[in-house]
């Protein structure tokens, strides 16, 4: 019976070295499979599911077609991540239309993970679809990069969920200090503060945010409801007019801050300050309110930013990785075909005058050379998305990934050494400061800027009305 033990012993041992490189690839590695890392192709696969159709496509677009961008450049015009024989990697980039159904995103993320077999979510968009799969990649262990929202579940999280964006209650403090901050201190000065917020993940967390808050400042708020899919807020935007707010708040995402916006024209609620979620912040959409009316001189839009750009050329790391990402786009469309917006002449808003877009925005800087490729940049042009925070966004996402691989240069990849690269220090954030995850925080960015809408610079991208402020230094500003 013994003998028959130790024969038993070293047959299971045998076993066990056999299966060791059955694992492999036959790349002449003997490295067990990872999941999503094509070790014989040399491709990284990674995916995600958002809205690219219905409301919400106007922010799933631009986000994967200038995250696509960033993985494009960062494959054929940088180092790149290789592996540690040497081989450069490409990606393989697998989307999922959910239409911001949280049913659907789930589903889809499902497929990413057991049946595409990704080796990372990267840019896991919206609050519905966030909300409703972070149990299930926390169960998974899969890295996941930068969540498109900024819904609770996101705070506090396990090591594999790396989000990025400020989580929303977060912002929610921050807009209430910023409402009853000093001007001087870069707050509106509001005497008498009012929200509005929807009945979905995002007003819920901003509103939570802002009661938290309220309660840490002393301070009276005026609370109005509405659905997310609402067709008329006029009741809720009266009452806070009737109560004298000279600030109000619209907690909410995109879509419902666009309508509850037209409420005011009906109201006619003039004198007061809007602030609205950074999720709002899109050239095109303020630009849209302009001419709406909801946008006026007695009725301007203030949104958060964590995405710093500057009003003007200077040597900022804001204006730096602001024209970097221009140069990635535009090079990332020329070389795809897509036409490029021309050096034309158009028409400001306010006065009538033709200005030049891109002297507007490039001024004197020396924009004629790019990296790995030389042209007439006045001839050419640039990007159509070379304003859209959203595009910004999906740019900023496919950078802070690949800031993780480039930590792994030289090893080979698998999920728990990439979270670990990604822990070791505080993450760059284009166009904006940093995120850290140092010690397994998971946070997302907690220093907001603050961005002005008037009609004299909606269209434009609005102006920086404050730079990047911790919450801490809004409230010393409130105490005095």
């Amino acid at each position: 019976m013994k003998k028959t033990h130790k024969l038993l012993a070293i047959l299971l041992i045998v076993c066990m070295a056999l299966c060791v490189v059955a694992c492999g690839d036959n790349s002449g590695t003997t490295e067990k499979h990872v999941q999503g890392v094509d070790r014989v192709n040399h491709v990284i696969k990674i995916g995600n599911t958002a809205a690219t159709t219905g409301a919400f496509a106007s922010v799933g677009v631009p986000f994967n077609y200038a995250q696509e961008a960033y993985l494009w450049y960062f494959e054929n015009h940088t180092a790149g991540y290789s592996d540690s024989l040497g081989a450069k990697y490409g990606f393989e980039f697998v989307h999922y239309d959910d239409e911001f159904n949280g049913s659907k995103g789930y589903t889809y993320t499902q497929k990413l993970v057991e049946d595409d077999e990704v080796f990372a979510l990267v840019g896991h968009f919206g609050s519905n679809t966030v909300a409703a799969t972070v149990d299930y990649i926390e169960e998974q262990g899969i890295p996941m990069v930068y969540g498109v929202c900024g819904v609770s579940e996101l705070y506090d999280t396990e090591r594999n969920i790396m989000t990025v964006q400020p989580i929303y209650e977060t912002e929610g403090r921050s807009m209430l200090a910023t409402a009853y901050a000093p001007v001087e201190a870069g707050g509106l000065g509001g005497t008498k503060v009012g929200v509005i917020y929807t009945t979905d993940d995002a007003g819920f967390g901003m509103v939570a945010g802002i009661r938290e808050e309220e309660k840490a400042l002393g301070k009276a708020v005026v609370y109005q409801s509405t659905a997310a899919d609402a067709t008329d807020d006029a009741a809720q935007v009266a009452a806070l007019k009737a109560a004298g707010c000279d600030v109000v708040i619209i907690a909410t995402n995109q879509a419902p801050f666009i309508r509850i916006g037209a409420s005011f024209i009906s109201q006619g609620y003039d004198n007061v300050k809007i602030i609205t979620s950074y999720v709002s912040a899109n050239a095109a959409a303020m630009g849209g309110l302009v001419t709406s009316g909801v946008i006026t001189d007695t009725r301007e839009v203030y949104a958060g930013a964590w995405l710093v750009t500057g009003s003007a050329p200077t040597e900022t790391k804001g204006w730096a990785d602001f024209v970097e990402f221009v140069k990635v786009m535009t090079l990332y469309d020329k070389a795809h075909g897509v036409e490029l917006i021309p050096n034309m002449p158009m028409v400001n808003p306010v006065t009538g005058d033709p200005y030049d877009l891109l002297d507007l925005y490039f001024g004197t800087l020396n924009m004629e050379t790019f990296q790995y490729e030389r042209f007439d940049w006045a001839a050419d042009g640039v990007s159509a998305y070379f304003l859209n925070s959203y595009a910004m966004a999906g740019y900023v996402s496919a950078n802070v990934f690949c800031q993780g691989l480039e930590r792994m240069n030289g090893k080979d990849l698998n999920w728990e050494d990439f979270i670990s690269a990604m822990e070791e220090a505080p993450i760059n954030v284009p166009m904006g400061t940093s995120v850290s995850y140092v010690g397994g925080q998971r946070i997302g960015i907690d220093a907001l800027a603050l961005n002005k809408y008037t009609p004299a610079d909606a269209a434009a991208g609005g102006s920086v009305y404050r730079g990047i402020t911790g919450l801490g230094e809004l409230e010393a500003a409130i105490r005095g």
